[in-house]
């Protein structure tokens, strides 16, 4: 009795092609991400805001998030990091897990604004600037907010209130800090909706963590974006802002510094897109700052994003590079060295969409030679807040992303 053994032999050699096929795929990192790991001791929130630094010098990265809880609770907090777990799995994949634990400290619970950490007192140790709508009294049946922009100085691990910096609080909000008129101190730019209205603004630092207007004035705008670069290697700091003015016109604008802080609008032709996205990157090796704008563009489907890089061309001139992005709103973008490889990758996250409910991308491009790779295709969140960090301590970045996922709030990291 003979037996055809050919179909069997054809399925041995197919299993084994798919095989190497998929160890090739996991030995290249350009072709996704590595694992998705969980996260515990960290809640989700929507309305959020997250950005990591490691503040207590141990080596990784540690979070501090704001936004709102699963059960409409304000929350902020600091997490520090404790280790990444991995359980074995018999017959599956490892569990990969993120574990943090909360450090608490007095501050205000808040949503809807910004988180970054930057050195505001000159100690080389990375403080906490945050914004957003801060619980001011809470009763068992109604709660009242209040514009709230807060500094938490590092003290060497542990934290406190600056309670006299003269900022003035904002949600809808974005800010962040650099030298702007060259004196060595660390000055805020902010803006967003106070108590009196929107605002938008540069606040210069005195050193003791007081800060007064700047000499320019500016219009008032709520800030869904903010970003700080040399653009014009003059050796002073620039910015660029996405957001709404008073009558709710959508904007992107950037603002030229003359080394005094006194700043003056250029006029560079990004589109100006709804719930905007702008962010700076050298990503050719110029040493001028480079730009991607994201954000949402009206259309027969009511709102409809784009995504555009442009090349500093010098002289304030920009010029469209990429083409044929999935254009995304209502999220963010940044550029990052993902890989260590000195070139800048980016990544950019939101709402493709508006009449799909489920159109919420998060996409990563590396830069191979200034040809733009996309490495990973996931799902997005509404509402959401992301940070890129090395937190498994590879020498690649890691997304740690929390929003909200078909009416649920979710948080997960995407280890690379």
């Amino acid at each position: 009795m003979t037996m055809d053994l050919r179909p069997a032999v054809t399925a041995s050699r197919s299993k084994r092609w798919m095989a190497l096929v998929a160890c090739l795929l996991l030995a290249l990192p350009a072709f996704g991400q590595r694992q998705i790991a969980g996260v515990i001791g960290m809640p989700p929130v929507r309305f959020g805001a997250l950005a990591a630094a490691d503040y207590d010098g141990d080596g990784d990265e540690d979070v501090f998030l704001t936004g709102e809880l699963e059960n409409g609770d304000v929350h902020a907090a600091l997490y520090q990091f404790v280790e990444r777990r991995v359980t074995p799995i018999p017959m599956a994949s490892d569990r990969i897990d993120a574990i943090y634990q909360r450090v608490d400290f007095p501050k205000r619970d808040l949503k809807g604004g910004s988180v970054v950490w930057r050195d505001l007192n000159n100690d080389g140790q990375p403080d906490i600037l945050v914004t957003g709508l801060a619980v001011e009294e809470a009763t068992t049946t109604s709660t009242v907010f209040r514009p709230a922009t807060d500094i938490y100085i590092n003290g060497g691990g542990t934290f406190f209130v600056n309670g006299t910096s003269g900022l003035p609080g904002v949600h809808r909000s974005r800010a962040d800090a650099a030298d702007f008129n060259g004196d060595g101190l660390m000055d805020v730019v902010l803006g967003g909706e106070s108590d009196n209205g929107l605002i938008m603004g540069v606040w210069l630092g005195d050193g003791s963590g007081s800060f007064t207007p700047g000499p320019t004035t500016f219009e008032p705008l709520a800030l869904s974006s903010l970003g700080i670069s040399d653009m014009d290697e003059d050796g002073d700091m620039d910015f660029i802002v996405g957001g709404f003015t008073s009558s709710g016109r959508p904007t992107v604008r950037l603002f030229e510094n003359d080394g005094n802080a006194g700043f003056t609008r250029v006029e560079a032709g990004f589109p100006e897109l709804y719930f905007a996205a702008a962010a700076f990157g050298d990503i050719d090796f110029d040493n001028d700052a480079d730009i991607i704008v994201s954000g949402g563009q009206l259309a027969p489907t009511i709102l409809r994003g784009e995504t555009h890089v442009f090349r500093n061309q010098g002289s304030n001139t920009y010029n469209g590079f990429l083409s044929g992005l999935t254009g995304l709103f209502g999220g963010g973008a940044m550029f990052r060295d993902m890989d260590g490889d000195r070139d800048l990758d980016f990544v950019t996250w939101g709402q493709e969409d508006l009449s799909d409910p489920e159109g919420q991308k998060l996409q990563v491009f590396e830069n191979i030679d200034l040809s733009f790779l996309q490495i990973s295709d996931l799902r997005g969140v509404l509402f959401g807040a992301l940070d890129w960090f090395d937190s498994d301590g590879n020498g690649r970045l890691d997304i740690l992303v929390t929003g909200e996922q078909e009416g649920s709030l979710t948080i997960v990291l995407y280890e690379f």
